[in-house]
């Protein structure tokens, strides 16, 4: 069953028919973020109805860590930056189209991982709280931008955060391509660790959420993606 994981699914057969660079990335797009949207937002109505926390997760560091409401600029762009990565950073060669499918696997199975961790380990981020009593006594486009986040997302799918894992490793495949641009590498790298530190400063979860998100990326990177970047190698 792990060769199957590790070759390339049959489901990319869609996007490797698209001839332009940009047609086959928004087909891989078209793929899965209909399908992942659909499971996280079940998930999160799901652990919100029942309404119940299996463990309290929070570090003393939590505490300590300030509400920067600004912030949110930045912790939204896993959807205007991370996420249509590839549309920038993707070279027009076969390589690096099957490299963009093998990324996509590993985000699927992060999500699904974690989709289930969501379900069976459930752990209300009750620190949202100190975001919410701050942001009621301001008004405009901040205060509008936090009410339909949390409109969106109930403060539930806490860890591993699904924030923190697709944008590494949408950070790596990106660095992966901007091989010789060490500006470029540097600049997503930073950016990355910004957005990974902006889940706390908006008080959308916890300092564990951001550290079982990187461990559920390593974890993935050496059992599934690194192999499977490997064989293609011997094709």
């Amino acid at each position: 069953m792990r060769e199957k994981i590790l070759d390339i699914w049959p489901i990319w057969d869609f996007a490797f028919k698209r001839e332009s660079r940009i047609a086959f990335v928004i087909a891989v797009g078209t793929l899965m973020v209909p399908i992942l949207s659909v499971f996280y937002l079940a998930t999160n109505r799901i652990a919100a109805f029942m309404d119940h926390s299996g463990w309290d997760p929070k570090f003393g560091l939590d505490d300590q860590i300030p509400f920067i409401a600004e912030s949110i600029f930045i912790y939204l762009s896993l959807f205007w930056l991370f996420i249509p990565l590839p549309l920038y950073c993707m070279p027009n060669t076969d390589r690096a189209r099957k490299e963009l499918a093998l990324f996509g696997q590993a985000i699927i199975v992060i999500n699904f991982i974690s989709y289930v961790v969501f379900i069976l380990s459930p752990a209300e981020v009750y620190i949202r709280d100190v975001a919410v009593q701050e942001m009621a006594n301001n008004q405009g486009l901040l205060s509008q931008m936090y009410d339909l986040m949390w409109i969106l997302d109930e403060p539930y799918n806490a860890w591993p955060s699904l924030h923190v894992s697709i944008a590494t490793m949408m950070a790596l495949f990106a660095i992966r391509c901007w091989k010789g641009k060490p500006l470029l590498q540097w600049g997503i790298g930073i950016m990355c660790v910004l957005m990974c530190l902006s889940i706390m400063t908006t008080k959308q979860h916890f300092a564990w959420d951001l550290i079982t998100g990187w461990g559920l990326v390593a974890a993935i990177w050496m059992w599934q993606l690194k192999p499977s970047i490997e064989r293609l190698d011997l094709i």
